[in-house]
């Protein structure tokens, strides 16, 4: 471990000392922790792409500056000696391009190489794909949220929106997350699905059902949960995403009459067919009738996550969702099977408010989503093009939940991104479901939620017996193109012109989805939370993972490796058993949507200090006037306190003021007391102002100054006795 920049390699005090080992310790506690998805898997990407993604420089001439994506590709054609295709800009100074055939390997690795060297160029790497992963005071009157059949099938009810039982049988369990409640503490913010409240919910998936009735379009009258949104999946063979020609194969898209870019977020169904396997456009793992629940028919994913979040709540149809009073904007990012970065941060931008002109024929979103959902990913790490769209999107104040995966390894992108809130997948007693994901050393999860278990032996499809602890959704029943709305089941009634893709709803894909709904109740509680502010309350207030009374068959679940083959996929698969959960695999705990809405509704504390290092006698501001309460309550009493202790002027004010006493640290303390009798706190530690060692080596303090003097004095005084004893002799 090296030493930050503005240290000096030398300790500077006693206490420097002790907090410098204080931060090591810390510092080895967070590398031991971090260390410590559709259901069916998300398959190896392919090999082979002929699609790159460009980030050129911000700053500069020639290429940054030329704003047609064209003429952008077309100068770095030139620069490079490559042949490119400009696709489309996807944001600011970031596009994709296609080159004149398909690269792999060494010639792919080569081939980046050429354009990372145009110095305009700040990064290009594969457009890969990434793959779905896969309020009343009483309970809901929707005749899914409790257990029953129709002439379809049967379901066993919604188990996991109940309070937490120790008996998971035809009732709740371990791991349910308590939104029962939550709807009660979080009713009082507001009254009805509203755009001024801020509750949207992007699901950034494969478009949804609009005529579905537990969705249905907005409407400000009344009743309706699906805002305008857009499709962004574009065309993958043959043509590129700037064309509307309709000569183009869209055997992604799947939605020839409507080529590139549109208005239209339908899902027009996933289905894979014989000529898509054989086209070379998709792994084998999407469509192989071999490998159980890779499915050939359309599953309907979008919508399923959007029911799930979001679903009318207390309508008497189908399901109850996780947020009654949210509003879903649906976001169309993944066609057949996959779909791919560039599109869906593309969609992710827009779905924040963040796109602008750099997107051709994209309007601006007039409904920006607090929270996004992305129920999709991949076994690799988080690209580079992912991470700036997490952060910027995260800096802007909006929330990304993403699911861990489901390949029984290590978290997988986008969630493995840093400023994300992952979600892993708990079976209802509260273990690790075997195929969920886990952390890795590089990356660790958030929390954990329910997604999906069937606590009875299955064989292939269709099953026999009923899945219990399925996820319940809102679907649709048409095996290809969409036909009836419809709901999933725990087990479908046997017969011919059934679309097994609704039988049994699991997968980390739908534990994501209960989270971002817990999070807009949090943000109907509390609207002033920040994105991160609302992870850091979500995690403090989980639920501690149960220990087993009977070990599970995967032992006590272990941090994931991070190792990749030849094409960047992980290879460590090993934690594909039901095992033991903890905080350094599994996230902060299980998710606890009361205690959440509860902690969403605690005052939000600021402090800011007029700098951050002093000298000896400075005057020192301290302003905690930013804190917030929840509306509609208010801030009614500050106090401020400090260690070491000493005076502060006004110190039951929003403004306060203190003397710097010495050059040691000193930590700040505000705490704040809403009218609700809430309270909170946060600190701030102020240093002392580092006298400098000169030549820019480093700082030391006085304290130090005057050792190393002393020893310097002291080595000067040893030298000359030693002189002086050579002399003699």
């Amino acid at each position: 471990m090296s030493c930050p920049h503005n240290f000096p390699a030398w300790p500077r005090t006693r206490h420097a000392v002790a907090l410098l080992t204080a931060a090591v310790m810390a510092a080895s506690a967070l590398l031991s922790a971090a260390q410590a998805a559709p259901y069916r898997a998300a398959g190896a990407r392919l090999e082979a792409t002929d699609r790159i993604i460009i980030k050129w420089r911000s700053s500069g001439v020639a290429e940054s500056h030329i704003q047609d994506p064209i003429a952008r590709t077309a100068s770095l054609s030139r620069i490079s000696g490559l042949k490119l295709t400009a696709l489309r800009a996807i944001h600011d100074h970031l596009d994709v391009v296609r080159l004149d055939a398909p690269r792999s390997g060494a010639a792919l690795q080569a081939t980046l190489v050429r354009l990372r060297n145009d110095p305009f160029v700040e990064y290009a790497e594969p457009d890969a794909k990434r793959y779905i992963v896969a309020f009343p005071t009483d309970a809901a009157d929707d005749p899914h949220f409790i257990a029953g059949s129709d002439a379809a099938g049967r379901w066993e009810g919604q188990w996991y929106l109940k309070e937490p039982a120790a008996d998971p049988i035809h009732g709740a369990s371990l791991a349910a997350v308590g939104a029962t409640t939550a709807w009660k503490i979080a009713s009082g913010a507001s009254q009805g699905p509203t755009l001024g409240d801020g509750q949207i919910i992007a699901v950034i998936d494969t478009g949804v059902d609009l005529g579905h009735p537990d969705l249905g379009v907005y409407s400000a009258s009344g009743g309706g949960k699906l805002l305008p949104g857009r499709d962004f999946v574009c065309n993958d063979s043959g043509g590129d995403c700037l064309s509307t020609s309709t000569v183009y194969t869209y055997s992604i898209a799947n939605d020839p009459t409507e080529p590139g870019w549109d208005a239209d977020p339908t899902d027009p169904g996933d289905w894979i067919s014989a000529r898509d396997l054989s086209s070379g456009n998709f792994p084998a793992s999407c469509g192989d009738p071999s490998v159980p629940d890779h499915h050939l028919d359309s599953n309907w994913h979008g919508t399923r996550v959007a029911g799930i979040a979001a679903a009318i709540t207390d309508n008497g149809v189908g399901i109850a969702g996780v947020a009654p009073h949210a509003l879903i904007l649906p976001v169309r990012v993944i066609g057949k099977c996959s779909g791919f970065v560039s599109d869906i941060v593309a969609g992710m931008y827009w779905a924040a408010g963040l796109s602008n002109a750099a997107i051709a024929g994209v309007p601006p979103n007039p409904n920006p989503a607090q929270i996004l959902n992305l129920s999709l990913g991949a076994n690799s790490p988080c690209s580079r093009t992912e991470q700036a769209a997490v952060t910027a999107i995260s800096q802007a104040g909006h929330l990304v939940v993403a699911a861990a995966g489901n390949d029984g390894g290590p978290v997988g992108t986008p969630a493995n991104c840093s400023g994300i809130l992952s979600v892993a997948g708990l079976r209802h007693a509260g273990t690790k479901v075997g195929y969920s994901n886990v952390s890795s050393a590089s990356a660790s999860i958030s929390i954990g939620a329910p997604a999906g278990n069937c606590g009875t032996v299955l064989g292939s499809r269709p099953w026999t017996l009923p899945c219990l602890y399925s996820i319940d959704a809102t679907s649709n029943d048409g095996f290809t193109v969409p036909g009836r709305s419809t709901y999933t089941y725990s087990l479908l009634n046997q017969g011919p012109g059934v679309n097994y893709e609704n039988e049994g709803t699991l997968g980390t894909s739908f534990a994501a989805p209960i989270v971002a709904g817990v999070a807009a109740l949090m943000v109907q509680a509390n609207a002033f939370l920040t994105a991160d502010q609302l992870i850091a309350r979500m995690r403090a207030s989980a639920t501690a993972f149960p220990v087993p009374a009977a070990a599970p068959a995967g032992g006590i679940c272990h941090v994931a490796n991070v190792a990749v083959d030849s094409k960047g996929v992980y290879t460590d698969f090993s934690n594909s058993q039901e095992c033991q959960c903890t905080t350094a695999t599994c996230g902060a705990g299980m998710l606890n949507a009361a205690a959440a809405v509860l902690a969403a509704l605690a005052p939000g504390v600021s402090v800011v200090t007029s700098v951050d290092r002093a000298s000896v006698g400075q005057s020192v501001t301290l302003d905690g006037s930013g804190s917030t309460a929840a509306p509609p309550s208010q801030i009614v009493s500050y106090y401020w306190a400090s260690d070491p202790a000493v005076s502060i002027t006004n110190a039951s004010s929003a403004v306060a003021k203190l003397v710097f006493p010495a050059l040691r640290p000193v930590t700040v303390t505000l705490t704040v007391t809403d009218d609700a009798g809430r309270q909170a706190q946060a600190f701030k530690t102020i240093s002392g102002t580092e006298v400098s060692a000169g030549g820019g080596s480093g700082a030391m303090d006085l304290i130090t100054l005057v050792s190393l003097c002393g020893a310097g004095l002291a080595a000067i005084t040893s030298r000359r006795r030693r002189q002086a004893a050579f002399r003699l002799n």
